[in-house]
């Protein structure tokens, strides 16, 4: 048209009207949506509108204005779509689609009428956007991207960061640390085997080195010593066979010799001041066990013999005292008798004096723990660490209702249906080959009602010499009859314990409970109901509900009340006073891997099995005897790493779990997170082989296997021992103990 031809011809206009039309051309495609009819209509039609209508096109035409108008418009449009867009802090194509859509503006539309059907949700999405963004700068683009997709729902959010971030954590750590890097579980083990054999070993050395300088220091002898000297004396004291020298004397006589020949001596405070001279060479070391049942003037003198010494005993057990001095009135006890008043111990004295203490928590007498339980939480704090044990029907504590029984008040001072009780039960037992290898042992309340059990039991014997057995001397473990003062240091398999007390003949109950009553009367029942190593039967026709409080100051009567509720309802009494929570949960996600895989292949599995601080992390039910565990599973976490010594988390502790029935298998967590299926695999064959019947038996402190309360370490028998010393040696390990009673298949733990 106009520019063709002209001379000279205009070559850059002619570009720009080129490209125009191209524009023209590209757009009219677009606006048909790739539809070349379209297209070429449109064309078409501007065409014949640029060269037919260009008086519509010039200011003030109507096609003209409406493009203005249509501009502005758009122009409007951007600039609220930019408020919102910056207001919302929107992407542009995740709220309109994009720009060069043919159906934009539809679906700019119908994103506008969605936001206003859901106008009152403007508030949460402007959280969120505010969240995003923090998630944003966390550098958390892949999770929130995830979430916007639909490919994570919310719920999930919490634990795929977790795992996400613990993933991302443990490769951290485990590069930067050459210890977990390097971590191989069989070498691991090796090591353990290895230290717990040197331990072993050492252990067995150390003995054979102590026996070894003793025999060097015994002297020689031969027919060349001197009448008068040392080893002369005691050869001819030796020889005699009457008119032998005084023990005090002869001790006088030989003292370096005495302490070459013996250099331990195990005396009472009354048999060092009888047998030992004040002038006698002092010893390195004195110790003392029981403390707390010795008065300071009788602990004095032996204490004045030594270097040393150390003081082992429990302030929660018996003290020093004359109850039982004043004839046999002394069941009737009134709370304002003073003269019967506790002593002091010389545990208590050495407590005041600031000597240098040592707890020992360790306790694993009992076979259950629920013996210990009601000690444990009411006297010890929960602070005694205590075992679960791999079998929990048949043993623990139970209780005995006695209903039919009468306290013969005023009179007697017994109970007799109680005492036949008792004595049928231990006629019962030592008359059924199963029951009688496990040792007994009776304790009651009163003296009167210990010489009613005695006198009913001694016809017993009498007529059957099958029971007449267990009662002898001879015996390693004979059945004894004590009361509450003097059974302290007893202990025994089963345990039957009279409470004597309870209605009278006119069925009222007096608040008077002999020794109970008075200040000291918590620590007397502390000593009897811990006695028992796996069975502890109370005998009572008194009930927790019979004795009111109200009525009475002593603190022993209210533990008394609360033990017999105790014995009576188990755990549950215990959990009402501390409320504890039964409902035990994994402690880690490991342990919580371990249990669904578990229960995915369909064993019946228990969380934290145990009371006290130390606990199993999953034991798995036995499908054949539901009243026992098949298998202990332990995962290294918090109870692994929290032992204070490497003997301590790989050897005396599972020493203690075996020895009380305990088949362990443990998983280490570097071998489960990095082959899941093989660590199954191994647990599967582990369960597989603890159901074969070849299994050895679970051990049993048995009366022919078992060392009897005088020849075991003053550890071994006090369940929580304070030990106050002046400059002590490192003591033994501690052991000691008591059991608990639970039938059912399912773990009661005690509080």
């Amino acid at each position: 048209g106009a520019y063709w031809p002209k001379d000279p011809i205009d070559w850059a206009e002619v570009q720009k009207a080129r490209d125009w039309a191209e524009r023209l051309r590209s757009l009219a495609s677009r606006a048909a949506g790739g539809n070349l009819d379209e297209a070429e209509k449109l064309r078409a039609a501007w065409a014949r509108l640029v060269i037919e209508g260009q008086d519509l096109l010039r200011d003030g035409g109507l096609v003209a204005e409406e493009l203005k108008a249509y501009k502005e418009a758009y122009r409007h449009f951007g600039e609220t779509r930019g408020s919102l867009e910056n207001m919302l802090n929107l992407t542009v194509e995740a709220a309109w689609g994009k720009a060069d859509e043919p159906d934009a503006l539809n679906s700019a539309r119908d994103t506008l009428q969605l936001w206003i059907e859901h106008r009152p949700d403007l508030g949460l999405w402007c959280h969120w956007q505010k969240m995003r963004a923090e998630a944003m700068e966390s550098n958390l683009g892949p999770l929130v991207s995830a979430y916007e997709e639909g490919r994570l729902q919310g719920a999930d959010l919490q634990q795929v960061f977790d795992r996400s971030f613990f993933h991302w954590w443990r490769i951290v750590v485990v590069s930067s640390e050459p210890r977990l890097a390097q971590f191989m579980s069989p070498d691991h083990e090796r090591k353990i085997q290895a230290f717990r054999d040197l331990d072993d070993q050492y252990l067995r050395l150390t003995q054979e080195l102590i026996a070894a300088r003793l025999a060097a220091n015994v002297p020689s002898s031969g027919q060349f010593d001197l009448p008068t000297g040392e080893i002369g004396i005691l050869k001819r004291e030796i020889a005699k066979k009457r008119r032998n020298m005084s023990v005090r004397r002869l001790f006088e006589s030989i003292p370096n010799l005495l302490a070459r020949l013996k250099p331990c001596l195990l005396m009472s405070p009354l048999s060092v001041a009888q047998y030992l001279d004040a002038s006698y060479p002092p010893f390195d070391l004195v110790v003392f066990d029981e403390a707390s049942q010795l008065p300071p003037w009788d602990a004095v003198g032996s204490i004045a013999r030594g270097k040393q010494a150390i003081i082992v005993g429990d302030s929660k057990q018996l003290p020093p005292t004359s109850f039982f001095q004043r004839g046999e009135g002394d069941d009737e006890y009134e709370e304002d008798t003073a003269e019967v008043a506790d002593l002091e111990s010389i545990l208590e004295e050495a407590g005041a004096a600031g000597l240098k203490n040592l707890r020992l928590k360790w306790h694993y007498r009992s076979r259950h723990e629920s013996l210990i339980a009601f000690s444990n939480s009411r006297y010890y704090n929960n602070e005694l660490l205590t075992f679960p044990s791999a079998q929990h029907d048949g043993l623990g504590v139970s209780w005995r209702s006695v209903p039919e029984g009468v306290y013969d008040r005023g009179k007697s001072a017994t109970n007799l249906e109680e005492a036949k009780a008792v004595v049928a039960e231990i006629t019962r037992r030592l008359r059924d080959p199963e029951l009688s290898k496990w040792t007994i042992g009776v304790v009651t309340f009163s003296q009167r009602q210990q010489t009613l059990i005695e006198d009913l039991l001694e016809k017993v014997r009498l007529e059957d010499p099958q029971v007449d057995a267990f009662c002898s001397s001879t015996h390693p473990e004979p059945l004894f009859v004590k009361n509450l003062e003097n059974v302290q240091g007893d202990e025994r398999d089963v345990m039957l314990f009279s409470i004597c007390y309870g209605p009278d003949a006119q069925g009222r109950v007096a608040m008077n409970f002999g020794p109970m009553n008075r200040e000291g009367g918590s620590r007397r029942l502390n000593v009897a109901i811990t006695r028992a190593r796996r069975e502890l039967i109370v005998f009572s026709t008194l009930t927790a509900d019979q004795i009111d409080l109200a009525r009475t100051r002593s603190e022993g009567v209210a533990d008394l009340k609360a033990f017999l509720d105790y014995a009576r309802r188990g755990p549950q009494a215990l959990a009402e006073v501390n409320r504890y929570d039964a409902t035990a949960d994994c402690e880690s996600p490991f342990e919580e891997a371990v249990y669904r895989a578990l229960r995915e292949q369909e064993w019946e599995v228990h969380k934290q099995v145990g009371c006290a601080r130390y606990r199993i992390d999953l034991a798995v039910v036995d499908p054949e005897r539901p009243g026992r565990y098949l298998l202990g599973i332990e995962c290294d976490g918090a109870t692994y790493h929290s032992a204070k010594t490497a003997r301590d988390r790989d050897k005396l502790r599972e020493e203690v779990l075996r020895g009380l029935g305990w088949q362990l298998h443990r998983i280490w967590s570097t071998d489960w997170w990095q082959q899941p299926e093989r660590e199954i695999e191994k647990l599967v064959a582990a369960l597989e082989a603890a159901k074969q019947p070849s299994r050895p038996p679970a051990p049993t402190l048995r009366a022919e296997n078992t060392e009897s309360a005088d020849k075991q370490t003053p550890a071994d028998r006090d369940d929580a021992p304070t030990a106050p010393a002046d400059e002590s040696p490192t003591p033994p390990h501690p052991g000691s103990a008591a059991t608990t009673d639970v039938s059912l298949p399912v773990y009661e733990p005690y509080g």
